[in-house]
């Protein structure tokens, strides 16, 4: 499988460097510490997974920079965008989602929490067509059954490819989908899904 290429944006280059280091192994890495240096880079390269900074100079502290970047990143790109924050506004991270970002990660930076929301983004990557494809089948046969049957056919629908993806590991399951080993034992049991015996 071809490398990933990841795009960071922050002006602090010791973060840069370090989150670079120790990622360069599983990912191509594109490092960006201005706003003009990031939006050159997105006008020139393919750019699968972004990590960006929203407070950049001169406006660190009001995300003007940063927002540019994300919006740049969303309209332009195919990319899934993962944003770095020092905000405690608890409303924010639902408004960031709300605008398309993937997921948004607290300063300073948890290497393990990191690395999970990149393996989360990939993962969703590797799986978006097939998935889309599903769920638009899974629309156009159940929308006469209202809009929280064709949610819910869809969620049942991605929870399955994962499960199978992982061979119905409810752990790996679990953290690709963000969500705790219990909420997925719920699922299973909402949506009736057994898993294989061995044997």
């Amino acid at each position: 499988m071809m490398q990933k290429t990841l795009l960071i944006v922050d002006d602090d280059i010791a973060i840069v460097k370090q989150i670079s280091f120790a990622l360069s192994q599983k990912y191509r890495i594109l490092e960006a510490f201005s706003i003009e240096e990031a939006l050159e880079v997105i006008d020139k390269e393919t750019i699968d997974i972004a990590l960006v900074d929203l407070g950049l100079p001169p406006h660190e502290n009001d995300y003007t920079y940063g927002n540019i970047i994300v919006t740049k990143l969303l309209e332009s790109t195919n990319a899934k965008v993962i944003v770095l924050t020092g905000q405690n506004d608890p409303n924010y991270p639902k408004e960031l989602i709300k605008k398309g970002v993937f997921d948004y990660i607290k300063k300073p930076v948890d290497m393990e929490f990191l690395t999970n929301a990149l393996e989360r983004a990939s993962f969703f990557l590797d799986n978006e067509t097939d998935s889309q494809e599903e769920v638009k089948l899974s629309f156009s046969t159940s929308l006469q059954d209202g809009l929280k049957a064709s949610s819910e056919e869809a969620q049942r629908q991605l929870l399955l490819k994962v499960l199978k993806q992982t061979g119905f590991n409810i752990s790996k399951t679990a953290k690709l989908l963000n969500i705790s080993r219990e909420n997925c034992y719920y699922f299973l049991k909402k949506f009736d899904i057994e898993r294989p015996r061995n044997g």
